[in-house]
């Protein structure tokens, strides 16, 4: 239970960093537009073409974790203001994924290990909170179940870092060479946010639990809260 304890900390820590430093830098860069013009969706397919890849599908897509490259499909999708959009924030966003293509192209085995994460935040998120938060208003267990489910699936999310950063910089050796950029505020901008894009999936992860918990909260206080709205009539 100690050895649970402590995993738990660690990770909530970790992701709780992760964030704030993906949220702090992301808000910061899209106040920033392009002043070469580019969108998300044209520096990828730029990229792509420098490594001669040509086989990759780029489309736009919503919802929660938009932005992922698809393997099995060869399909980069992009939110729609990464899509279309000129921020440094959008531009960092679309060149990070266009990594995840290049470590296909390179070889890299690792990836798929990164997919079956990305895989697990997307189609596990949901119902484990969603069964969690039910049976928490039901007894304890809930809430011990909704702890446990969330800490292994953000500590899968953690161990996979070093192959979100390696997607980085897979794609930032290509933008060297290609200067795409109209300055070095651009390319500093937007290499600043390709740091900072592997904790995207953190992100997403609070996105779920925070749209859940508005959903739940109000209802977990069971007859406390009632009480309290009584009192103030």
């Amino acid at each position: 239970m100690l050895i649970f304890f402590l995993l738990f900390v660690l990770t909530l820590m970790g992701t709780l960093y992760g964030r704030s430093k993906y949220r702090r830098i992301y808000d910061e860069e899209m106040k920033n537009l392009s002043p070469s013009g580019l969108t998300g969706e044209i520096l990828a397919r730029r990229i792509l073409e420098a490594a001669g890849i040509n086989d990759v599908e780029i489309v736009r897509k919503a919802g929660l974790f938009a932005d992922f490259y698809n393997p099995e499909k060869k399909r980069l999708s992009l939110a729609p203001q990464h899509f279309g959009g000129s921020t440094y924030s959008a531009l960092g966003v679309a060149a990070h994924e266009v990594g995840h293509a290049i470590q296909q192209r390179e070889g890299y085995r690792p990836l798929k290990w990164r997919l079956s994460a990305v895989r697990a935040s997307m189609y596990l998120t949901l119902p484990v909170v969603v069964i969690g938060g039910v049976m928490a208003v039901v007894s304890k267990a809930g809430v011990l179940m909704l702890v446990v489910s969330w800490t292994l699936l953000s500590a899968y999310n953690l161990v996979t870092m070093p192959i979100e950063l390696d997607a980085s910089e897979r794609s930032k050796k290509f933008l060297r060479d290609m200067k795409p950029f109209a300055n070095y505020d651009e390319r500093v901008g937007v290499e600043k946010m390709m740091r900072v894009a592997p904790a995207a999936y953190i992100e997403g992860l609070f996105t779920v639990l925070s749209w859940l918990g508005s959903l739940l909260i109000p209802h977990l206080g069971g007859d406390d809260s009632q009480d309290e709205k009584k009192e103030e009539k």
